[in-house]
């Protein structure tokens, strides 16, 4: 029976071996022989650790101690071939005990070498997925069938404002609020998840974005609906620019009209002027007649300024552009409106960064942009308030005008102009800019639009932020440099 058992030892294709206390090899099976090329006499009195990686030796001899202290652990380490290649075993170690003392021990080695190599192959694919998921610039997030989030790439943290350990594990409705995930987690009628649709979105940060999301059902391997998969992108610049495109089509339709209008409005204009002022020179002093006569002519010199105003808003001048100190501009206009500031009883403040530099601007049609934007300010406080102006150095990039690829970036001064008057209504702050809109009883809408085209012909930007009760921030971003024919940015 003995005989049987040590047949049944070397026959099978583990390796099996027996240590003495110091790790020398006291016997090894046939298959441990043949895996290191080698007879088993030779084998014989050899410290096991010779046949160990050198990277793992530190640890098999850790766990050998272990067991010549009574435990029974099971050990991964790589050994050697006969040709120096190293494979991974899976060795259970079990101690020899005799007259209760351990004096050696026992170990059986399994290959598992092509198991680690399929672990390392999923590792390896694990890893080059989440280095995609995580570079790209797209949003991505993945939901259970509870709605709670299970994944949050880097990119989904950028436009979020929110980090992946604050997001994985919540709801959906806790990182993007309860209305956009009622849209992203319901079915449509079909059965099918929305697709390539837009949406505002409010962070969580309180910023209203427009985001791009695509939703597909997340699958297991049996074919079977396990979650969600949200892809989006934040595309509020793209809407910005849609918005931009489309109110300057606006403004190119509605200059032609007005141009044509003026022009026809014109003449009758001068004949009923110059006919009034004939018959007034007929009529007496005092009389009825010649108040009517008078009233006439004020309201047609109104009207005539009120041309006056299309015809600039038709065809504005085109800017006579210099450096101009920015310090300049603007004393020239606070000179115009200290008076109705002091009226109105509205205190102001001005502050110039040291390092502002000079803008690349027509002097007169810039103090007309701050003079309007300054006179709304004064308009929007009739009970008195704060105005401020702020000048410094544009830190960011401009939304609308960036350079073309291999281009400099261009560089900006930026003004804010707020007030702490009445405030606009989000409603209408989008369509501000547009010809003849108004909340002036005596206003004819076109200030702002004049404004509009002014900043766009200098190739800046303005833009508006309000709180009704509280004030409005307007935001002129003005160029420091001229824009060369080539395409390129050259210093003055």
């Amino acid at each position: 029976m003995e005989f049987d058992y040590q047949e049944l030892i070397e026959s099978v294709q583990d390796l099996v071996f027996a240590v003495g206390r110091s790790g020398k090899l006291l016997y090894c099976n046939r298959q441990f022989a043949r895996f290191f090329g080698q007879s088993k006499s030779r084998l014989r009195g050899v410290s096991i650790l010779n046949y160990i990686h050198p990277n793992d030796c530190a640890r098999a001899e850790r766990t050998l101690k272990e067991t010549l202290h009574g435990s029974s652990p099971t050990l991964e380490v790589r050994l050697l071939s006969q040709e120096g290649v190293p494979h991974y075993f899976s060795t259970n170690l079990t101690p020899i005990i005799e007259n209760g003392h351990v004096v050696g021990a026992v170990g059986i080695s399994r290959d598992i070498n092509e198991r680690i190599k399929l672990e390392q192959q999923i590792t390896e694919l694990q890893n080059f997925q989440e280095s995609i998921l995580q570079s790209m610039q797209a949003g991505l997030i993945t939901i259970d069938l509870t709605g709670h989030i299970t994944s949050f790439n880097a990119g989904a943290a950028e436009v979020l404002r929110c980090t992946a350990q604050e997001a994985v594990g919540q709801p959906l409705a806790a990182v993007m609020g309860e209305e956009a995930a009622a849209v992203f987690l319901q079915p449509s009628s079909r059965g099918e998840l929305l697709a390539n649709r837009e949406m505002l979105l409010k962070t969580r940060t309180g910023q209203d974005i427009y985001i791009g999301f695509t939703i597909t059902p997340l699958l297991d391997n049996r074919g079977l609906r396990a979650g969600t998969i949200l892809s989006f992108k934040d595309i509020s610049q793209i809407k910005r620019m849609q918005a931009e495109v489309i109110r300057m089509d606006r403004l190119a339709s509605l200059g032609v009209l007005a141009s044509g209008i003026a022009h026809e409005i014109k003449n009758p204009l001068a004949g009923i002027k110059a006919m009034a002022q004939t018959l007034q020179e007929d009529l007496p002093a005092g009389g009825d007649g010649r108040v009517y006569l008078e009233r006439i002519v004020r309201q047609v010199n109104r009207l005539d300024g009120l041309l006056k105003t299309f015809f600039d808003f038709a065809r504005p001048r085109p800017p006579q552009r210099r450096l101009h100190r920015i310090q300049d501009i603007l004393q020239e206009v606070f000179t115009l409106v200290d008076k109705r500031l002091e009226e109105g009883n509205i205190e102001w403040q001005c502050n110039i960064d040291d390092n502002t530099p000079p803008v690349f601007v027509d002097f007169h049609q810039m103090q007309q942009v701050i003079l309007n934007l300054i006179i709304n300010a004064i308009d929007a406080m009739e009970q008195g308030g704060r105005l401020y102006v702020e000048v410094e150095p544009y830190r960011g990039a401009a939304a609308h005008f960036i350079a073309a690829e291999n281009e400099p970036e261009r560089r900006f001064v930026e003004i804010a102009i707020s007030d702490t008057g009445t405030g606009i209504a989000q409603e209408n702050l989008e369509t501000i800019f547009d010809p003849f809109f108004t909340t002036k009883s005596q206003g004819t809408g076109l200030g702002l639009s004049i404004v509009y085209r002014i900043i766009a012909a200098h190739h800046g930007e303005i833009s508006v932020s309000s709180q009704v009760g509280e004030g409005t921030t307007f935001r002129v971003l003005l160029p420091m440099e001229e824009e060369a024919d080539e395409g390129e940015y050259t210093r003055r």
